[in-house]
């Protein structure tokens, strides 16, 4: 009986160690995302700057917070370097790691130029952070959600993991759209179609083209 009454309460401490655990996860994913947004919107709401101010003060912010290169391995999906999964015929159309960081690299200033280019010198924005929780891990990966409402209607949930003590974004829903497996779908496509160096060609192309028209505004 006080091996079973010291098993309950050896019990009881471990889990109760891991929902505090979780909790002050969950805190410090709240805490970053509410800093992001803070910092974020200080800048968008800033009447005295313009738009090219405005994008060149918020990278930095992103660069910081998201995992663009999860976003980008879960983006590559079955084409990434790191998957085991089956291609058949496209075999040869699976990243190898040094392409894949060339498209993390450009993967990463394709999104940047996607969500920045909505600012404008009146863009106004206010944020309410709604909810906070936990998500099931993967490959013991601890995750969180926080979810948010912009300018109060306006549902954005971002979806974030732990690595290396560090809370980093590495999806965001967009009124349920998830971010990750809408590119994954175009990519996909995209890829049963060319390779990865031919994929590489034609993003680095649209940053570039992207660049050129933001040099002659």
């Amino acid at each position: 009986m006080k091996k079973m009454i010291t098993l309950c309460i050896s019990t009881f401490l471990l889990f109760s160690a891991t929902v505090n655990a979780n909790a002050n996860n969950i805190n410090q994913a709240t805490a970053l995302i509410d800093h992001a947004m803070q910092q974020s919107l200080s800048i968008i709401n800033d009447p005295q700057l313009t738009t090219q101010v405005k994008r060149d003060q918020l990278w930095p912010i992103v660069t910081t917070y998201f995992d663009f290169t999860l976003i980008s391995e879960l983006t590559l999906g079955k084409f990434a370097a790191s998957s085991n999964s089956p291609l058949g015929d496209y075999s040869d159309h699976r990243f190898n790691t040094q392409q894949q960081a060339a498209f993390t690299d450009a993967f990463t200033i394709h999104l940047g130029n996607l969500y920045l280019d909505r600012l404008n010198n009146d863009s106004q924005f206010s944020v309410l952070l709604t909810k906070s929780s936990a998500m099931k891990p993967i490959r013991k990966m601890q995750r969180a959600r926080v979810n948010s409402l912009i300018n109060k209607k306006t549902a954005i949930d971002y979806s974030l993991r732990l690595k290396d003590d560090e809370w980093r974004i590495y999806d965001v829903k967009v009124e349920g759209r998830s971010l990750v497996s809408s590119f994954r779908k175009e990519y996909s496509a995209l890829l049963l179609k060319n390779t990865p160096d031919e994929l590489l060609i034609l993003l680095n192309d649209k940053n570039r083209a992207h660049a050129e028209n933001n040099a002659q505004e």
